[in-house]
């Protein structure tokens, strides 16, 4: 035993040492496990050497001689083992601090979007009421007003409101022309069809007296509306 015991103790005394440095806050992670790969690698080659060692000692019995062999091996691959957790560790936080810029600048990309789309909706929003504004001369002043405060309420928050007021209908402006209006304006500013005969029933009652139903059913389709369109502008 006494001949083992030397080499025993070394293997012991490597195990805390590497076990103490794993451990040192004050070295960076990429030293440490460096290290620990370059003493896990020279416990495994010292296997040889130990075992000429054992081997040139009569006093050594089989059993010490495995037990020394296997403990120096299973030190050698604990801290491989530990050397490739620190080296995960390492890889783990640089992929967090890359993940963590990704992140930041999708959201800045996201944001900058946004608050350009934003922009360019709130433009056409403005457009569109404007020229719904300019096709509703027909009714009167208060009755513009309350007409107009409705369409900014559903052209912003989808808020269908009907007007305080009653909106009479005008021999200068037909059901058809009113649902022109109507539909050109929301239909640009991506409202369902649904929505618009909601918001056309709600805020023109008397324009539609057989009801939401009936309305629906006369709805004119898009592409009617942008040929028309298009032959005003032109």
């Amino acid at each position: 035993m006494g001949t083992s015991f030397i080499p025993l103790c070394a293997i012991i005394a490597v195990l805390i040492i590497a076990f103490l440095f794993a451990s040192l806050p004050q070295v960076n992670h990429k030293t440490r496990y460096r290290v620990l790969y370059a003493i896990a690698i020279i416990m495994l080659l010292a296997v040889i050497p130990i075992s000429e060692y054992m081997a040139g000692s009569t006093q050594n019995s089989s059993n010490n001689y495995l037990l020394v062999l296997i403990f120096n091996i299973a030190v050698g691959y604990f801290c491989m083992y530990i050397a490739a957790l620190l080296k995960f560790n390492v890889l783990k936080r640089k992929n967090q601090v890359l993940e963590n810029v990704l992140t930041e600048k999708q959201q800045e990309n996201v944001s900058i979007l946004l608050e350009h789309q934003n922009e360019k909706q709130q433009a056409l929003q403005q457009k569109e009421l404007e020229w719904f504004a300019g096709k509703i001369k027909m009714f009167t002043e208060e009755e513009q007003k309350a007409i107009l405060a409705s369409a900014l309420s559903f052209a912003e928050h989808d808020l269908i409101v009907a007007p305080p007021i009653n909106i009479q209908t005008k021999e200068t402006c037909s059901q058809q022309e009113l649902m022109y209006f109507v539909c050109s304006a929301f239909y640009n500013m991506d409202k369902s069809r649904s929505e618009i005969v909601s918001f056309l029933y709600k805020v023109f009652p008397l324009y539609f007296p057989a009801g939401e139903s009936a309305l629906a059913k006369k709805m004119p389709g898009l592409e009617k509306i942008r040929e028309r369109r298009e032959k005003e502008c032109n």
